[in-house]
């Protein structure tokens, strides 16, 4: 009898013992089972609709709780059953007890399960018709096989294999191929003999390629980014390849990749690639408000394919309070020297303001910049620039005998190099995000400083439930002098508070502060937050965190002992452009309670 039509017949046959429903509409209190040796608490729940309260919704008191239904509960023993017998147990038997709590307004559901003896796995056969295509690949083909002689007998292993043996040919060029999979089993002696009959069909290979689309970027330079050769062997993988790596390029609306099935010669088969370009040029502005920035104002102008060759202009406009002008124009040309390299040449100005001081900012850089994957970049990049530092009247205390350096030249270079493993670019919920940079200033061109600067930054995100997710960020930086210079400059030290760091305090308000009381930055810093996330309804979830750290004035200064602590409570809104993010914290351990109300875009990590 093959196994799917004996499942049947045991949902029918084999149901356990109830004992009696429970009125209908209680709220669930708890869902216990006994009894399940072989298969997880966590892997039954998802197979019900009959739910207990998450974490959040425990503490999210405003929301509706699930209520019994027998009806559903019904449905939800069958689909245990039936979860069972996939899994290998053909004789289990599943009962339930329904208790109501002393007030008679919540329910405790005890699940006891008699698991029995598993069905194994028997015999399994891999079978290719002799001389047929294919026949070589058989034997190092039965290594990867998930199904295993003697072990539990599952249904995902029978199509984990079968979607394997599927992979294994099509990527070796047989897109036509067919498997039979056949299912004999033996309820008497509890195992089950599964043969796969192969039919791999004619090995392919690429046929002729043809390019359409709108477009004025230039044909031969489009093709040199194909990687699809004639007559290279056929893959539907190479195929997905090559349309990412041509969208990726950022020229193109859209890009599409057909392979004619049915047009083929001799084991040819023909390659239709069509593509619409985006406008040449593109303008976007924008229009925000945060606690931090208040009034925000962005233009961005964009030319695509700049001097051809997929070369790309870019001019970028910005105000907020703190930085009231940044401008800044972007020439990239994508592709230098190797493959996904790109070089970036970018002149700046921007005008920043501090509490201390103000500075005006201008020069250019020269980057290499190397992406190894969507998640992998690194880069190298050079940087000459001068700064004009303005100090507010009440910090000419800061050194009055070198005020003449504080209007500067800069020459130097950095090495960055940034690493996420997250599951998702706005809101992760598993992962971790790595970014690391190092600087080093005074490298000729009269430059006045000379020292290195060093930034770590490491996220963790690790689910604790559904939807509900602990965080945690570590960030440390230290900056010192070299070639016997005194004392860094004043604008690029180091500053803590606000809404991306020590949420307790105003932004920048942590610093290391001179003989008239001004905030001056330091030297070193470190920094560390922790969150838990977790839903509340629709778009809307919460937070809770707490974040500690400090800047102190010398380098490679670390003391844990001197930590500021702060805590608070936050509300999150998706968006499509990442979370709207409302927080309130306030200093603790020792500190004077006083709140901060933060409103941004996007997660403080």
């Amino acid at each position: 009898m093959p196994f799917r039509h004996f499942i049947i017949f045991f949902l029918f046959f084999l149901l356990g013992t109830t004992n009696g429903f429970a009125q209908n509409d209680l709220i669930i209190r708890k869902i216990t089972f006994s009894g399940n040796d072989s298969l997880s608490r966590e892997s039954l729940l998802k197979q019900m609709n009959t739910k207990p309260p998450s974490f959040s919704k425990k503490i999210s008191f405003w929301n509706k709780r699930m209520r019994f239904s027998s009806f559903t509960f019904e449905e939800d023993i069958l689909k245990l059953k039936k979860y069972y017998l996939k899994s290998g147990f053909l004789k289990s038997v599943i009962s339930y007890h329904l208790k109501p709590t002393s007030n008679g307004k919540k329910l405790d559901i005890a699940i006891k399960i008699k698991e029995g003896s598993a069905v194994l796995t028997g015999k399994v056969l891999l079978n290719i018709p002799k001389n047929g295509n294919g026949q070589p690949y058989l034997d190092s083909l039965k290594k990867l096989v998930q199904l295993k002689t003697k072990h539990r007998f599952r249904d995902e292993d029978v199509i984990a294999t079968e979607k394997m043996i599927y992979d294994n040919f099509s990527s070796k060029g047989y897109p036509y191929i067919r498997v039979i999979t056949d299912i004999t089993l033996s309820p008497d002696k509890l195992s089950a003999n599964v043969t796969y009959s192969i039919l791999p069909g004619h090995k392919s290979y690429v046929g002729a390629m043809k390019l359409e689309g709108d477009s004025l970027i230039s044909r031969s330079y489009i093709n040199k980014k194909i990687k699809l050769k004639q007559n290279e062997i056929f893959t539907q993988t190479q195929l997905e390849r090559t349309q990412e790596k041509l969208f990726d390029l950022g020229l193109f609306q859209y890009v599409t990749i057909r392979a004619s099935m049915d047009s083929v010669e001799n084991n040819r088969i023909p390659i239709h690639i069509q593509v619409k370009e985006l406008p040449r040029w593109s303008l976007r502005t924008g229009l925000g408000y945060g606690t931090e920035d208040r009034l925000r104002v962005s233009l961005l102008l964009k030319r695509l394919n700049f001097l051809g060759g997929g070369r790309s202009l870019t001019f970028k406009g910005q105000h907020s309070h703190f930085i009231p002008l940044n401008i800044e124009t972007k020439f990239i040309q994508p592709q230098l020297w190797s493959k996904n390299m790109d070089f970036i040449l970018n002149p700046f100005f921007s005008r920043e303001l501090e509490e201390s001081y103000e500075v005006d900012r201008w020069g250019t850089s020269l980057t290499l910049q190397k992406v190894f994957s969507k998640k992998k970049s690194a880069y190298i990049s050079y940087t000459y620039g001068q700064d004009k530092v303005n100090l507010k009247e009440a910090s000419l205390s800061i050194n009055t005998d070198q005020i003449a350096e504080l209007n500067n030249t800069k020459s130097g270079v950095t090495l960055g190099y940034n690493s996420r493993a997250t599951n998702k670019l706005f809101s992760p919920s598993t992962g971790w995000k790595f970014g690391t940079m190092a600087t080093y200033m005074g490298l000729g061109f009269k430059s006045q400083f000379h020292y290195y600067k060093f930034i770590l930054e490491l996220a963790g995100f690790y689910p604790l439930g559904k939807e509900v997710v602990l965080a945690g960020k570590m960030k440390v930086g230290t900056i010192e002098p070299t070639q016997g210079d005194s004392q860094t400059p004043i604008e690029d030290r180091f500053l803590l508070g606000g809404a991306l760091s020590l949420r307790g305090w105003g932004r920048h308000q942590i610093s290391p502060i001179n003989e008239g009381g001004n905030k001056v930055g330091g030297n070193s810093m470190l920094e560390n937050s922790l969150e838990l996330r977790f839903p509340l309804f629709g778009i809307f979830s919460g937070v809770t965190f707490m974040d500690m750290g400090n800047v102190w004035s010398d380098p490679w200064e670390f003391d844990p002992r001197s930590f500021n602590y702060d805590a608070g409570l936050g509300l999150r809104v998706k968006t499509p452009v990442g979370p709207v993010r409302l927080d309130f914290a306030t200093p603790i351990l020792g500190e004077k309670f006083n709140l901060q109300f933060f409103i941004t875009i996007g997660h403080a990590f």
